[in-house]
Parts: structure tokens; sequence; C-alpha cells
């Protein structure tokens, strides 16, 4: 069984009520999202970056066994 663990900070941690998932069956970031957001549809009104392995990724990433995936809200300068 494929298994990720999904970080989340800030905002998107508040939604979620948690900033460690284990998440299991997985493929693709595409099917990761459609999940959490089903799950937690206030995520659809927030931007968010999406980084796999510590690197950051645009549209759909595959996702491996044991895949770390971040789920990054805005950053603001300062």
């Amino acid at each position: 069984m494929k298994e990720i663990t999904v970080l989340s900070f800030g905002a998107v941690a508040d939604i979620l009520g948690q900033s460690n998932l284990k998440l299991s069956n997985l493929s693709s970031t595409d099917e990761l999202m459609q999940q959490l957001e089903k799950e937690y549809p206030a995520l659809k009104n927030i931007p968010y970056a999406i980084a796999v392995n510590k690197q950051l990724v645009t549209g759909s990433a595959s996702l491996e066994h044991n895949a770390i995936v971040a789920l990054l809200p805005p950053f603001s300068g300062g």
C-alpha cells in the first residue's frame, strides 16, 4: 500500500485542523487535492502551493510511496 505524508502550514493547517496527515493510495497531487477539497471544502477558497519531497510543483505530480507533500500558504514579505 502506497502511503504519503501531508504536512500543512498556516491557513491550510487551520482548515485541516492538523499539520500532519497520513494518506494512502493516492497516485498524484491532483488526486490528493480532489480528496482534500472534498473533505475540507474551505481549501478551494484559499491559494496555496504544493511541494513534493521539498520541490515545488506546478500541475499534477506523481506521488511515490513515502512521499512527503507540503501544502504551503502564500508567503508574505517582510
